[in-house]
């Protein structure tokens, strides 16, 4: 897939959930991995004192982010209720 249809289809993803905060805070908590990952950065989301964490693969990255747009769809079609944005940041 080429640079230009794969950011495409990431926007076309993004839309499904452009309307839900919690699904955007997920997705955009994936994606900041992901581009840490590239750096060979911690990211920012991961607290200092947390020894254990690991880098998610590629292919944990993109299954997480499958399941977050598989879900803000059924959020969005009335079956499944979403979890309170305060409630998702203390977690």
């Amino acid at each position: 897939m080429s640079t230009i249809s794969l950011n495409a289809e990431l926007l076309r993803q993004l839309s499904y959930i452009a309307d839900d905060e919690f699904y955007l805070e997920k997705a955009l908590k994936s994606i900041k991995r992901l581009v840490a990952q590239k750096g060979k950065e911690e990211p920012s989301c991961v607290a200092e004192e947390d020894a254990e964490y690991r880098p998610l693969t590629k292919t944990e990255l993109l299954t997480d982010l499958d399941e977050a747009f598989k879900d803000a769809k059924l959020a969005q079609e009335g079956k499944l209720q979403g979890q309170p944005l305060e409630e998702f940041l203390k977690s």
